[in-house]
């Protein structure tokens, strides 16, 4: 018999991974920036590379860490909550169901820090075990759903992010032209 709580750990490991990785290469890119405007010269005098380097990715590790933390309670509300609208199962049998799927984040995280010379790479990983968790999820709960509750679950997920992700994008843009717009030009 397998232990229902065998997979718990897993988004902890997968977000340390992703965190890690995407950290790495956010660190060498700003360093070459760094370099390229004359600043990293300058920094060199308080402080040595490998401090330079420790500072830059203990922030940017805290910082991926929060927004991949954040994206799971995102994504696990947004998956709870339409299995309450749209699942029959009132005992949460889907849910253990679906538990296993964070293996491929899990797997994608280990593939991440291949890529860490690739930040492009990284996403595009994370955005596939995205998909493959979706897919697995829609084929594990398939059983326990209608055709017309399935087809609602997916529309489901597909508004809600696609809703989130546009409305960020439209926030950042506005957040952006206001800045260039007060600048003294």
């Amino acid at each position: 018999m397998r232990n229902t709580y065998f997979t718990s750990y897993f988004p902890l490991i997968t977000i340390l991974l992703f965190s890690t990785s995407l950290s790495i290469a956010t660190v060498m890119i700003v360093i070459d920036y760094l370099q390229v405007l004359g600043i990293y010269d300058g920094m060199l005098e308080f402080f040595s590379n490998n401090g330079i380097r420790l500072a830059l990715f203990t922030v940017f590790a805290l910082l991926y860490f929060m927004v991949f933390s954040a994206l799971k309670l995102i994504a696990n509300t947004i998956t709870e909550l339409s299995l309450l609208f749209f699942s029959k199962d009132v005992a949460g049998e889907n849910l253990t169901q679906i538990r296993g799927g964070s293996a491929f984040y899990l797997i994608g995280g280990a593939i991440s820090l291949i890529a860490i010379q690739y930040p492009l790479a990284i996403i595009g990983i994370f955005l596939v075990a995205t998909i493959f968790y979706f897919v697995y999820i829609v084929y594990k709960i398939s059983s326990s759903l209608t055709s017309a509750s399935l087809i609602g679950l997916v529309l489901f997920h597909v508004l809600v992010w696609f809703t989130f992700i546009l409305g960020t994008l439209y926030l950042c843009f506005r957040l952006y032209n206001s800045i260039m717009a007060s600048l003294p030009v």
